[in-house]
């Protein structure tokens, strides 16, 4: 799981003596193999599928004999108050180590690892990225194992880690809030002593439900999503940057079909060949694509395997594998189906590859472009997705990063600009016509359908983002129109903390002047934020990209930009929806009437429940940085 720092040391610690007399009353045959075969590591299973000797993720989970006869390990499990997946005992032989890999799979896309060391010596090592620190015995960690990571125990005694994977409770993440995440040289005196109670009841909560016959569109949209965000050409060569847009365009496409085929057959067992023949084109298009995603210089065809298309249909009359990082999809997992295709899927299939080589030339024009401008986290997705079934509006079905920054004249942290401000000047005629073709080859309409070639189009493009880019998308589309969702200050301020703290928003890493990840947007002159406190950097992206807005609205022409109050929007989203469909020169139609009349959904991104009164809990802090947005907020009144 993606988390905001590489480590967290979390306020609790345990009787390792206790910890260690049960460890060592496990017999030998407790111990296995690695489920990676690493040299000099073995494991003891203690929630496992069924309970049994497997390293499968998706089943049924229960508890082995050998944390059967574990009182205490029970107990430290439970008190967590979370739901455990997989759980282990891990040894690492003296001098033996992990090697360096970074967790890529689907199960850990949304689960994250505890670790609590037994026996371990203070040379014992555990790297992320770059930064390395000594879990000492008793402690509770996890870290981000996204990133890039490895153990090493050049001592010579065995160490021996309790792990235990999680999706994470409330409660859970509420303690990982109050964790550590930096000075680690000294001891959190916040840590409790968590002692064995022998008469105690307790519920120790194991996870039951995983995985389903067939993986439902919303899941697949969601991580084909994240990772479409984080690609990048894999060398310098120009057909490298062309196959980025082949990547994203099929998984697009992928994604799109796969809800098409869901919304037809469901998970009937009959339908499972259909499923299958998709799978298998979208993976032989994409295999060996000079394609890299970023943050982990991991190959894109590997994570869309491991993470998306192995877990798609899954196994569930065995025990479905697992091993901790990537692997390269099984020859069985590449062999097309048998039988014949179904004639909706191979129509599918056949339209895909019928598309596949696209000339250079854009097959439409794109005219009088929506363009919807926003502070990061000011509802401008729920807009998005609200304004995508107007009629007549195409999008590229989310939000336009695949299609920028793998320019690498546009993408800053490892690429040539220092941050997301673009102007008309880096609009070159090369990136122009780049862009407009990329968008045009991906543009879908409200049913999924592409446009016919040669005609005109009317796009609906969105990302807050385009807050810094006003002049640069104006250059590549002069008759774009604009559209200003402006949110509350300390509302949209509030939620800007809320996407860092969750660690689920992070956009750069390794940037010039900056410690650790970045998270949303990133303004001119980001580095004055460095030490300051969260609401500092909140309420400065929120100021900069409304002040840049505001500033590049200024010299456009009046009847190019409309205003639309984010509160006015939700409480209202039928008046507002039409007033942007007035501006914009489109119509309505029953479909969009009827979309409108029901209580809008939560948008793909919503971090939690929407509350008119959530801000409050960030009251304190907002208001202590008013000087930083109080003259934005101002001016925006005045719009």
């Amino acid at each position: 799981m993606k988390l905001q720092h590489p480590f967290y040391r979390l306020p609790v610690r345990f009787d390792v003596n206790l910890l260690r007399q049960e460890v060592a009353a496990l017999p030998e045959q407790a111990w296995s193999r690695h489920p990676n075969d690493y040299q000099g590591n073995t494991a003891a299973r203690l929630i496992t599928v069924g309970g049994e000797q497997n390293d499968a993720v998706g089943g049924t989970m229960a508890m082995t004999p050998a944390l059967r006869q574990s009182p205490y390990l029970q107990q430290v499990l439970a008190s967590f108050n979370t739901v455990i997946s997989r759980c282990r005992l891990m040894r690492i032989a003296p001098g033996e180590q992990v090697p360096q890999h970074s967790d890529i799979n689907h199960h850990w896309f949304y689960r994250v690892r505890i670790h609590i060391p037994i026996y371990t010596q203070p040379s014992v090592r555990f790297y992320c990225e770059q930064e390395g620190v000594h879990m000492a015995a008793g402690e509770a960690w996890i870290f981000d194992n996204w990133r890039q990571h490895r153990v090493e125990n050049p001592s010579s005694e065995p160490r021996v880690h309790l792990v235990a994977d999680t999706t994470g409770t409330s409660y859970f993440w509420k303690m990982v809030a109050e964790a550590q995440t930096s000075g680690f040289e000294r001891p959190d005196p916040r840590c409790r002593l968590f002692q064995f109670d022998p008469q105690a009841r307790f519920e120790l909560m194991i996870e039951q439900f995983n995985v389903m016959p067939v993986m439902p569109p919303a899941e697949v949209e969601q991580l084909a999503f994240d990772l479409l965000a984080d690609l990048a050409p894999s060398s310098d060569a120009p057909e490298a940057s062309a196959a980025v847009g082949k990547f994203i365009e099929t998984v697009i496409d992928f994604t799109r079909d796969w809800r098409s085929l869901w919304h037809l057959h469901g998970d009937r067992p009959a339908a499972r060949d259909e499923y299958r023949r998709l799978l298998e084109h979208v993976r032989e298009t994409c295999q060996g694509l000079p394609v890299a995603v970023a943050s982990v210089g991991v190959r894109a065809d590997h994570v869309l395997a491991t993470r998306i298309l192995e877990h798609t249909l899954p196994n569930l009359d065995g025990a479905q594998e697992a091993g901790e990082f990537d692997r390269t999809p099984s020859p069985a997992a590449r062999q097309p189906a048998a039988a014949p295709a179904p004639a909706f899927t191979g129509a599918l299939v056949e339209q895909a590859r019928a598309s596949e080589p696209r000339p250079a030339a854009s097959p439409v024009t794109i005219e009088r472009p929506v363009i919807v401008l926003s502070a990061p986290r000011s509802g401008s997705t729920l807009l998005f997705e609200t304004l995508s079934q107007v009629p007549g509006l195409f999008t590229i079905g989310g939000e336009s990063h695949a299609l920028i920054e793998p320019i690498d004249a546009l993408r800053p942290g490892g690429g040539s600009v220092e941050s997301n401000r673009l102007t008309a000047a880096d609009a070159t005629p090369a990136i122009i016509a780049r862009l407009q073709t990329g968008f045009a080859q991906m543009l879908r309409d409200r049913h999924g359908h592409a446009p016919g070639a040669g005609g005109t189009v009317r796009l609906l493009e969105k990302t807050p983002k385009n807050a810094l880019r006003i002049p640069f998308l104006n250059q590549i589309f002069p008759d774009a129109l604009f559209v200003f969702l402006q949110r509350e200050a300390r509302a949209n301020i509030s939620s800007i903390m809320e996407a860092w703290r969750s660690g689920g928003w992070v956009t750069y890493r390794d940037l010039p002047e900056w410690p650790g990840e970045w998270s949303l947007l990133l303004p001119p002159g980001y580095a004055a934020c460095r030490g300051r406190p969260l609401e500092h950097t909140a309420a400065y992206q929120w100021a900069t990209a409304n002040q840049f807005i505001i500033d590049d609205l200024a010299v456009l022409p009046r009847h190019r930009w409309l205003s639309v109050r984010y509160e006015d929007f939700v409480a209202k989203p039928f008046a507002a929806v039409n007033q942007i469909i007035e501006f914009a020169g489109l119509s309505s139609d029953a479909a969009l009437d009827g979309y409108l009349t029901r209580p809008l959904p939560n948008s793909l991104y919503t971090q939690s429940p929407p509350a008119p009164d959530k801000w409050r809990r960030n009251q304190a802090e907002i208001d202590s940085v008013a000087a930083l947005w109080q003259p934005v907020a101002d001016r925006l009144a005045l719009l």
